[in-house]
């Protein structure tokens, strides 16, 4: 059987994907009673402004979405993945997920200056169009 899931740990995950209460409100619209204030307290909990974040969530809709978005193979869910190969999920308009990601496509294009842009030539020199 899976653990119980905390105010606090739905808080997190909701940070996390950039979920607003408005949002899980419009969701969870007649799955729940008055789904805009119990997600308002949900998320206050997370914050630490309240200290709610050891209560139960006790609705079953909200605790499948949780247990969808954090079971096995859900890091890369609905996420696209990194641009250098590495495999990390990124959101929103990122292409790599860290610096070492940056670092990594950076040593790649200088030893492969032919494939990524035209200015370049095999002896190192640049080509300039007038």
């Amino acid at each position: 059987m899976t653990r119980s899931v905390t105010y606090a740990d739905f808080a997190k995950l909701a940070r996390r994907r950039g979920w607003t209460a408005a949002w899980l409100a419009e969701h969870f619209k007649g799955r729940i009673e008055q789904p805009r204030e119990f997600f308002e307290r949900v998320l206050k909990a997370g914050s630490g402004s309240e200290d709610r974040g050891a209560t139960l969530i006790p609705y079953r809709s909200v605790l499948e979405l949780y247990r969808k978005e954090m079971g096995p193979g859900a890091a890369n869910s609905g996420a696209r993945s990194c641009d250098c190969g590495c495999g990390k999920p990124i959101y929103g308009r990122k292409r790599l997920a860290s610096g070492a990601c940056r670092k990594r496509m950076e040593r790649r294009r200088s030893r492969n200056p032919e494939s990524g842009s035209e200015k370049h030539k095999k002896d190192g020199a640049f080509s300039v169009t007038f």
